[in-house]
């Protein structure tokens, strides 16, 4: 099998067919973050007649919710700073 070449970061920055739409990740986080937000709605208003553990499942979801929302802030914060950093 052959070996694969290595591409490098500027090889990547350099060519747009490379990079993905959303190198910031944040739309990845704030789609999740809201997933869990209307799992969490709708474990709470529908859940019982689910036949589940309804506290379980409020507990799950609110903590996906919770973790999204550091998540974003993270995410965020490093998009900026790649914002501000200057191309060469």
């Amino acid at each position: 099998m052959a070996a694969r070449a290595q591409l490098t970061v500027e090889q990547i920055e350099a060519d747009p067919a490379l990079r993905s739409r959303d190198d910031s990740g944040v739309a990845a986080i704030a789609i999740g973050t809201v997933l869990w937000v209307l799992a969490l709605i709708a474990v709470v208003l529908w859940g019982s007649t689910w036949g589940v553990d309804v506290e379980r499942w409020t507990l799950v979801t609110g903590i996906g919710a919770l973790l999204g929302i550091p998540g974003l802030a993270l995410v965020m914060g490093r998009r900026s700073r790649q914002r501000r950093r200057p191309r060469a």
